[in-house]
């Protein structure tokens, strides 16, 4: 017979084993991992999201099919492979694959379902159209004529609404060529050269909503070559010449000289000034530094190698975190920089990249390399290349997919290279200018001067007129 201090002592063990296995079923759970009782497995899991738009389509998992649509989530499902495909009446099958990470999300919510039949829209305006822009928050799109010189912005119901047609010059001429424009972050406002048949190019700024125009050449007496919007005001314009920078308001005309100076190339984002700067001697190569909108507050974030050409910075942000493309003209050089944990990190990813662009909330970097898609997803590290031969430019149209043109015409792709789908226009090498805006996932092009569009709003990719 069992003692009573023995019994104690049996549940004292006994409730302490217990107390052990739950503390190592709480922590393996909350750790990503999940307990077969039947088998006497403990596995690791992560958490799926599944998504589409439009929604509803049906869901296979690794060949097998689940009985819920999308949007759905799968809990605590096992880590490794994990092929994912949607599919919906009139539309294209959509697949791409993943790798189940413990206790991490896998986001499989992004897919865009293309329509099987996508007709080449016809037109809905008699006007011709050489060019198109947006704005750049990519949520106002801009129009122009070469000859004569005219800028036009679509309404919300894409009509053509002339902004300017800009004034002729001294010989009585109307410009024959619009160059170099670009437009404020907001829309708000626009420079561009207008080229004349004869006599010198002028470049002018425009306000958007009031057509009032500015000759900038007076104000900044100087050589216009690198001109760049204020981000918090589209009435102040930067000038890089000489290596030094200056910055003039349209409305007082106010010069400011900044106390900047051997400046290569430079780019402006939402709260800083961008430069790359000249060592001396250059093959010492450049400093990477940072300014206030004045030019003061100078911080030294990196240094790069010498180049034998002019480098090009793209900016963008993450979650706070600043993040600057670098492209050396020449050879196509591409560093990354990004400040993470209070740490300015550089990186060389490499030569032949041709064109490049961040992802609208700034999480992916894309890019052309050497005829290959390739993408960098700024906050895991992960990368992504496919092969795509032939492209000329890409745009963003969503956070997660991208419009590539080719001579052939338009394509979009996800961001991995999954899911390249051809969509009009069909320009069989005709020449054609494209542009995409954000809010409502519109596509719009003219191809031979004919204005088109697509949106992908409420549903899928819906052709309008």
């Amino acid at each position: 017979m069992i003692s009573q201090k023995t019994r104690s002592s049996l549940k004292l063990t006994i409730g302490t084993i217990l107390v052990a296995i739950g503390t190592l079923v709480i922590v393996a759970l909350s750790s990503g991992y999940n307990i077969d009782i039947y088998r006497g497995e403990i596995f690791s899991t992560g958490l799926v999201l599944l998504g589409s738009n439009p929604s509803g389509a049906s869901i296979k998992i690794n060949g097998r099919t689940i009985t819920q649509k999308t949007p759905h989530r799968l809990e605590n499902f096992k880590t490794g492979q994990l092929n994912v495909e949607y599919s919906r009446n009139d539309y294209l099958n959509w697949s791409s694959s993943y790798v189940v990470r413990p206790g991490q999300v896998t986001f499989a919510d992004y897919a865009l379902l293309i329509p099987n039949d996508i007709s080449q829209s016809d037109n809905f305006t008699n006007t011709k159209f050489d060019n198109l822009y947006t704005s750049q928050d990519r949520n106002r799109v801009f129009a122009t004529i070469n000859n004569p010189g005219s800028v036009y912005e679509l309404d919300r119901s894409n009509s053509p609404k002339k902004i300017i047609e800009l004034p002729l010059n001294p010989a009585i001429q109307a410009p024959s060529r619009l160059s170099d424009t670009q437009f404020s972050r907001d829309g708000s406002s626009f420079v561009t050269r207008a080229n004349y048949p004869e006599g010198a190019a002028t470049t002018f700024w425009v306000d958007s909503g009031n057509s009032q125009f500015v000759n900038l050449e007076p104000i900044f007496n100087q050589k216009l070559s690198d001109l760049k919007f204020n981000q918090r005001n589209s009435k102040e314009i930067y000038n890089l010449e000489s290596g030094k920078l200056r910055r003039a308001n349209v409305d007082n005309k106010q010069i400011l000289d900044l106390n900047i100076s051997s400046v290569a190339s430079y780019q402006i984002d939402k709260e800083f000034i961008y430069t790359l700067e000249n060592l001396s001697p250059k093959e010492s190569g450049q400093f990477l530094v940072r300014y206030d909108y004045n030019g003061n507050n100078r911080y030294v974030l990196a240094q790069l190698p010498a180049a034998d050409s002019v480098r090009e910075i793209t900016a963008s942000e993450n979650n706070g975190q600043k993040l600057l493309a670098i492209r050396t003209t020449g050879n196509g050089e591409l560093n990354v920089f990004r400040q993470s944990d209070s740490k300015n990190l550089l990186s060389t990813i490499g030569s032949g990249v041709t064109v490049l662009s961040f992802s609208p909330n700034g999480k992916l970097l894309s890019f052309i390399q050497s005829d290959n898609f390739k993408t960098i997803d700024i906050e895991t590290g992960d990368r992504y290349a496919t092969n795509s031969a032939m492209s000329q430019s890409l745009k963003w149209l969503s956070n997660y997919q991208v419009v590539l043109s080719k001579p052939d015409g338009l394509h979009i792709v996800d961001f991995n290279g999954s899911n390249l789908v051809k969509i009009p226009p069909n320009s069989s090498n005709q020449q054609y200018s494209f542009t995409t805006q954000l809010d409502n996932k519109s596509i719009y092009y003219t191809l031979e001067g004919n204005l088109s569009y697509y949106t992908l709003q409420p549903r899928g990719l819906i052709n309008l007129r």
